[in-house]
């Protein structure tokens, strides 16, 4: 067998080659001692500031005023009720949409609508129902008639329907002490951007009749007549 020697200059290079190696694992080293700790204390703390940071980040308005006037895009925050508008389960927003009324032709009652958004900020959630306490009844009958006269257009409507069977026109009611004291207004039972007006308009009924039964009759008086 030949014996490989190895020449001196060989030896040489090999052992520079591996001091700096170890020079630079040294180095490393220390480098890793030397960092700061995490203070694990303070780490909790922290985790509130980096949320609000990450949040600002996602949302560069975050925090900051909508400073409302009437001419403000209502649906940069109100994105429901933009959204019913070109909605087919709400028919009567999506008229309103072609015909191009815009928000504030409705919601007229500037003061309420102006304290509404005092302090509201771009990142703050808007109201989960739409209002209809800024809607003025008088912008409604503008357009659709008094209460007499989109009675007769419904005459033949059949959209409220008792559970006896008893039909009555939406728009006509029999007068009566308690209608008379209490006159329905058109958003009592109307939510533009609602999807069920009839339903809308049961619950509106139900706080006076029992749920499901409009004549007086058959519930009040028969119990009555039974005892006596």
């Amino acid at each position: 067998m030949t014996e490989r020697t190895i020449s001196p200059d060989r030896r040489w290079f090999l052992a520079a080659l591996l001091g700096a190696i170890l020079a630079v694992a040294c180095a490393a080293g220390l480098l890793v001692g030397c960092a700061p700790k995490a203070d694990g204390g303070n780490a909790g703390a922290d985790a509130p500031a980096a949320q609000a940071t990450d949040e600002a980040e996602d949302n560069p308005l975050a925090g900051q005023p909508v400073n409302w006037t009437m001419e403000s895009d209502c649906a940069t925050c109100h994105t429901a009720e933009a959204a019913s508008a070109t909605d087919a389960a709400c028919p009567q927003d999506v008229a309103h949409e072609a015909e191009g009324l815009t928000c504030v032709q409705c919601h007229t009652d500037e003061a309420v609508l102006s304290t509404a958004h005092a302090e509201v900020t771009y990142d703050d959630k808007p109201a989960s129902k739409a209002t209809v306490a800024t809607v003025d009844p008088a912008t409604c009958i503008a357009c659709h008639g008094d209460m007499d006269e989109v009675a007769k257009l419904t005459a033949d409507s059949t959209a409220l329907i008792d559970d006896k069977g008893t039909t009555v026109n939406p728009h006509e009611r029999p007068a009566g002490e308690r209608h008379d004291e209490v006159p329905a207004t058109c958003t009592d039972c109307h939510n533009n951007h609602s999807k069920d007006l009839p339903k809308d308009a049961m619950k509106y009924c139900a706080q006076c009749h029992h749920r499901g039964t409009f004549e007086c009759g058959t519930c009040h008086e028969l119990r009555e007549r039974s005892v006596s």
